[in-house]
């Protein structure tokens, strides 16, 4: 009983948030952003940004409300521009500083801005993921001390490395 209520509870909340991206969708898409928020601003221009790749799941996310992404198999583009959203934020804001010197580490690198994005991203969602399995608060120091050492690595292995830290979750 209790994981077919829970399981409905996350089908509502997955509606209401596609219905909400499909509503900045249609406003980006219209060129209405200054009837946003500035964080809704920010989404619309990375769904804009991303429409080649997704434009369908953004122009029918209210109808396709119900459909799973399988993460061994698909890409779920919501959850795409929303780490891009994060990691634009963290960069614009220098909150935290490591972020902003990562990513220009990745611009001398010849990284195009969009590219130190995506590999901020990838490292900003190991941690995610992470704390939601362990149910612990973000470790803002190891994501720090990852971020400063992972900028002076070669832009091509970052995703590589990433995959192979062990030590995201633990303080210290």
């Amino acid at each position: 009983m209790k994981n077919e209520m829970d399981d409905s509870i996350f089908k509502v909340f997955r509606e209401i948030h596609r219905q909400h991206f499909h509503e900045v969708w249609e406003k980006a898409q219209s060129g209405q952003l200054q009837d946003l928020t500035e964080e809704e601003q920010r989404l619309g221009k990375i769904m804009l940004d991303h429409s080649d790749k997704y434009f369908h799941q953004f122009e029918f996310a209210d109808a396709l409300a119900d459909h799973e992404y399988d993460p061994e198999s698909e890409v779920n583009p919501f959850l795409h521009v929303t780490l891009h959203a994060i990691a634009e934020k963290q960069v614009e804001d220098r909150d935290p500083i490591e972020a902003f010197q990562f990513y220009n580490a990745m611009l001398r690198k010849k990284c195009s801005p969009h590219e130190a994005v995506h590999l901020l991203s990838t490292i900003l969602v190991k941690f995610i993921f992470q704390i939601l399995k362990q149910k612990k608060p973000f470790p803002l120091e190891t994501y720090r001390k990852t971020l400063k050492e992972l900028k002076s690595r070669n832009a091509k292995k970052i995703s590589r490395l990433v995959e192979d830290i062990q030590s995201i979750g633990r303080e210290g």
